[in-house]
């Protein structure tokens, strides 16, 4: 445990012999004390980093305990703390591929901060990741960011306009959705069918979604836009409130409200029954239609 240099003068000490040690008795007394004290606090300083170590293993062990109530494939994990410790273990854990599914608009700063390095490390052991946002997440300069630094490293974003449900699937074997009554809670699924349900969904989902490009590009090329009021367009015939709308698709009322004065503009509209009876004979919604069974065909060749 101690080093020879210890171990000699010690002996030296003990045997009385003097006559080769330069130093008094004391100072060798000193120096001895002085390295071994060095020796300790080394030991110190690794038993503290094992046990920090240890900690989080305690952690994502007792997280595991506590959600795996049902025995059947099926976890209900409570709380964040035990909700983010659960996907750093399976991120951690993950060698083929991650497909996530991010709906509501652009993320908040500090979760794309939290996020960043476990993608980083999934990318740099050769995870394929794909994520799918919705098309207002182009307009947000963090997730630009974030965005630009995964793809760097091969991960393939996409978005859509409409609203999809919340989803991560790690190596086509462990998933995790929200319950939508209470965003402190999320399940954690390992049945095999189910999971195989959730990847196909997705599947289909990645095909008829567009590659993630600047909100520079996404204004100019005008795509991204015209798409998200289509989306507007087929929602007034089913949604009345401008609000239920504005949810679907991830933006803010006072946004959706100028997409559909531009439609009502568009069509001529002179108020929101004759604007829905224009979009329902007009062949907008068809031409949409039309469009993403073309993205679907080409997809099918990715």
């Amino acid at each position: 445990m101690f080093s020879n240099e210890a171990r000699q003068s010690d002996a030296l000490l003990k045997r009385g012999t003097t006559a080769s040690w330069p130093y008094p008795e004391q100072t060798a007394d000193a120096l001895s004390l002085a390295t071994l004290a060095e020796e300790v606090r080394a030991i110190q300083s690794k038993v503290g980093q094992v046990r920090a170590g240890l900690t989080q293993l305690w952690e994502v062990q007792e997280a595991l305990g506590k959600s795996s109530e049902s025995g059947d494939g099926l976890r209900r994990i409570t709380g964040l703390r035990e909700i983010n410790a659960l996907l750093t273990a399976a991120a951690s854990e993950c060698r083929q591929s991650v497909a996530t599914a991010q709906p509501r608009g652009p993320r908040q700063p500090e979760v794309l901060e939290q996020a960043l390095p476990r993608d980083i490390a999934m990318l740099r052991r050769g995870v394929r990741m794909r994520t799918i946002y919705q098309h207002t997440a182009r307009f947000s300069a963090p997730t630009q960011a974030y965005v630009e630094k995964v793809t760097a490293l091969g991960g393939e974003v996409r978005t859509l306009a409409e609203f999809f449900e919340r989803l991560i699937v790690f190596d086509r074997t462990v998933a995790f959705i929200p319950d939508p009554e209470d965003q402190q809670t999320a399940v954690m699924i390992r049945d095999p069918a189910v999971v195989a349900f959730l990847v196909g969904a997705f599947d289909r989902v990645w095909l008829t979604a567009v590659p993630f490009s600047s909100a520079y590009e996404s204004r100019t090329e005008d795509g991204i836009v015209l798409a998200i009021q289509q989306s507007i367009a087929r929602l007034l015939l089913h949604e009345e409130k401008d609000a239920a709308i504005a949810r679907r698709l991830g933006i803010s009322e006072r946004n959706c409200r100028g997409h559909i004065a531009k439609l009502m503009k568009r069509l001529g509209a002179r108020n929101r029954t004759h604007l829905g009876y224009l979009l329902a004979s007009s062949g907008l919604l068809t031409a949409d239609a039309d469009a993403g069974a073309d993205r679907d065909e080409a997809g099918q060749s990715l």
